[in-house]
């Protein structure tokens, strides 16, 4: 956790993807009780459809918090690198006034 971004071991770790915390919910994916979907498309009634092609009928639904960056609505040229990222150190942008907060990575996990 003391690794920073500039860091070879935080080089690593940040091209890993984002880990599940919580020994109780990963016990209740490997036991198949808890299912992880990719993001939804539509829903009818009960019916859940997800982008995938797979549906699912349910009762309840617990919606996890999970999500992809984009940034391309930022329209301020030099802002972003060539993947679409903020181009910062510890969230402070070269254009004065543009701040980020709570990136992944945003300087250590």
């Amino acid at each position: 956790m003391s690794a920073d971004i500039h860091s070879k071991l935080g080089q690593f770790i940040s091209k890993q993807g984002d880990p599940i915390f919580g020994l109780e919910l990963m016990a209740l994916i490997r036991e198949g009780k808890v299912t992880i979907k990719p993001r939804t498309n539509g829903t009818h009634h009960k019916l859940i459809s997800f982008e995938d092609g797979s549906n699912v009928e349910v009762e309840n639904v617990v919606w996890a918090t999970g999500f992809h960056s984009d940034y391309s609505w930022i329209q301020i040229p030099g802002i972003l690198n060539e993947k679409g990222k903020p181009i910062h150190s510890r969230g402070v942008s070269k254009v004065k006034g543009l701040f980020f907060l709570g990136l992944p990575w945003q300087y250590r996990r």
